[in-house]
């Protein structure tokens, strides 16, 4: 039988392609730098084309090796999944998910979810992380985490990735403080007191201000930027400032007064985000089916 080429050959071509270095992928790899490239040259020989273009400005793919990997990535995610399965199984591994949540989405929703499912799935170990947008995808495409809860995004290239609707969030205005002089949340009257915002790099800081629009500038977003909606809706709870937050946080907490829904509505599609092909699919389906058939409204 021809010799085929081995799971570390294949990991640390796929390895080559993610860090775009010799020295890099050889150091992930935890090998020397010359074993490595022993590695890729008996790959290349087994395959029987040149999969790495190299020169003394770098290294690249080729047209083949650009070919090659999403085949080999398709043998070792085959083989991973084959593996996960037999071992649930066999009960030999419990099974374990780790879900990062937007940080402007809040995660007070979905813990109080993952403790109701415990009470039916046991078996599960379960683990949140609280992360913002560009952190929540570069660590599901790294598999660092396994599902992303987040607002569907308008402007990331969501291709390697399969999505699942959750719900539609409703904004309302928030300002306890100062509800009496607002009487309406139309976009001049809550422009005439201060507006908490997010940093500048969250997605909801882009997706805020284009909600309010340019004339929303410097004059009325002052105060604090803060890094979540539980800070903000505490500081709105003590101070005459307002903010724009998910209806569904507040009827989390428990707050049923202090806010006025906006006159030019404004809501976001929640939606778990999982990467294709994932060797957890099987128990990542069991948590996200969980959550559309027992409780949707919980999240």
């Amino acid at each position: 039988m021809k010799e085929l080429p081995t799971m570390q050959e294949l990991q640390s071509f796929i390895t080559y392609n993610k860090t775009g270095s010799f020295t890099l992928a050889a150091q992930t790899m935890n090998i020397t730098q010359s074993a490595f490239s022993a590695q890729m040259k008996k790959l290349e020989r087994l395959v029987g084309v040149k999969l790495i273009s190299r020169s003394t400005r770098g290294s690249r793919l080729t047209p083949e090796g650009e070919l090659f990997l999403p085949e080999a990535e398709l043998v070792l995610d085959t083989l991973e999944r084959a593996i996960q399965s037999i071992r649930l199984a066999s009960k030999v591994e419990r099974p374990i998910l780790n879900i990062g949540v937007l940080r402007s989405l809040g995660d007070i929703r979905l813990n109080g979810y993952v403790s109701h499912f415990f009470e039916n799935h046991p078996e599960f170990s379960v683990s949140i992380y609280d992360m913002e947008e560009e952190e929540l995808l570069l660590d599901l495409r790294e598999n660092r985490i396994d599902i992303a809860l987040l607002y569907l995004p308008n402007n990331k290239d969501m291709s390697l990735y399969e999505s699942k609707a959750l719900r539609e969030d409703e904004f309302v205005y928030y300002a306890p403080k100062i509800i009496d002089q607002v009487k309406e949340a139309t976009l001049k009257s809550i422009q005439q007191f201060p507006l908490l915002m997010y940093p500048p790099k969250y997605f909801m800081y882009r997706t805020l201000k284009a909600y309010v629009g340019n004339g929303q500038q410097n004059q009325h977003i002052r105060g604090s930027r803060l890094s979540n909606p539980y800070t903000m809706i505490d500081y709105c709870g003590k101070n005459e400032s307002g903010c724009i937050v998910a209806r569904q946080i507040l009827d989390a907490l428990n707050i049923t007064t202090g806010y006025l829904p906006l006159e030019k509505p404004f809501k976001l599609q929640v939606c778990f985000a999982y990467k294709k092909n994932n060797s957890k699919t099987e128990t990542m389906h069991t948590f996200m089916d969980y959550v559309h058939q027992e409780s949707p409204a919980r999240l």
